[in-house]
């Protein structure tokens, strides 16, 4: 049965399907896969945010690697409220500029400093490389606070998909390991783990740029053996109020829509503050192509809104 579309997203999906409809494990080789999903990032960004300045960090920390992009309004100010920002891409795609967007847009609306991490990819760095990567960031940003002119009391942990994944990891442990507590987490359509076995991974196999068989790929091209599936679980952390509020989103047309359901519902059994939101005709990846989907914007300033409001309280 064809799957019924949000308006917004019928010509997006009408095109990929006019283009052959290759979910992108299907699109040839690495090279080839990054630098066109890059392109077509750049073709959909969001408009508006170029008072949105940026720059971008090198750095090493603990004989480790780090990259990072800071946007602000106001770069020039100290004691900001921070988001630290992971991006998506299955581990294996994605870098600072196609998620560059969606940055600005939620420094330019939550009125904050976002800081954006860029983490060695898979399958050329395997497990656990992007996540030591991301977790060694945190601990520059952390013990660099006040040269990046930063209020680390005022701190939100963000990302989608895959970098939503590594954002909770961190983010299920933070107060636990920095002795302070964190603000809120945003998980915009996020990977819980290898939950191959649901109905919504059953359910899309085709018609779609992510389906089960490109999240099959990914984990194949991550991980070094099954051993290590467990690790990346976010039901297997811990759920403490410590660690702040939750934002989460899914999408009807997702392979993982309902993994995020069972993290969902373990995070109201641990009686935490939860904002979920379900949109309807809508499929994985929404907020890299906002520009070409008034609704996901929307949702991207509604993220941004739950985000300014947790730095308020």
């Amino acid at each position: 049965m064809k799957p019924e579309l949000h308006p917004d997203a019928q010509p997006v999906i009408d095109a990929f399907l006019a283009n052959g409809g290759k979910s992108f494990e299907q699109i040839g080789d690495i090279s080839t896969l990054r630098s066109g999903y890059e392109t077509n990032c750049g073709l959909a960004t969001m408009q508006g945010l170029e008072h949105i300045q940026s720059r971008d960090i090198t750095a090493e920390w603990q004989s480790e690697p780090v990259h990072l992009r800071l946007y602000d309004e106001m770069p020039d100010a100290d004691a900001r409220p921070v988001v630290v920002f992971l991006h998506g891409g299955g581990w294996v795609i994605g870098n600072l500029n196609t998620h560059d967007s969606i940055c600005r847009k939620i420094a330019a609306h939550a009125g904050c400093r976002v800081i954006a991490v860029n983490y060695r990819l898979a399958p050329e760095h395997k497990f656990p490389v992007p996540f030591n990567d991301c977790k060694v960031a945190l601990d520059y940003i952390v013990q660099h606070a006040e040269q990046l002119g930063l209020n680390v009391h005022q701190m939100v942990f963000a990302g989608d998909s895959a970098g939503a994944n590594m954002a909770t990891l961190l983010g299920q442990n933070f107060s636990q390991q920095y002795g302070f507590a964190l603000k809120a987490q945003v998980l915009l359509y996020p990977v819980v783990g290898v939950c191959t076995q649901t109905q919504s991974y059953a359910q899309y196999q085709s018609g779609f740029p992510l389906v089960q068989s490109t999240m099959l790929w990914f984990f194949d091209a991550l991980f070094n053996q099954p051993e290590e599936y467990a690790q990346i679980s976010l039901l297997n952390q811990p759920f403490l109020k410590a660690n702040g509020d939750i934002f989460l989103l899914t999408l009807e047309h997702d392979p993982l829509r309902d993994e995020a359901l069972l993290y969902l519902e373990k995070a109201l059994q641990h009686g935490l503050n939860v904002e979920y939101h379900h949109l309807g005709g809508l499929m994985h990846g929404i907020f890299t192509i906002a520009g070409k989907l008034p609704v996901a914007e929307q949702y991207l300033e509604r993220a941004a809104q739950f985000i300014a409001g947790k730095f308020k309280e």
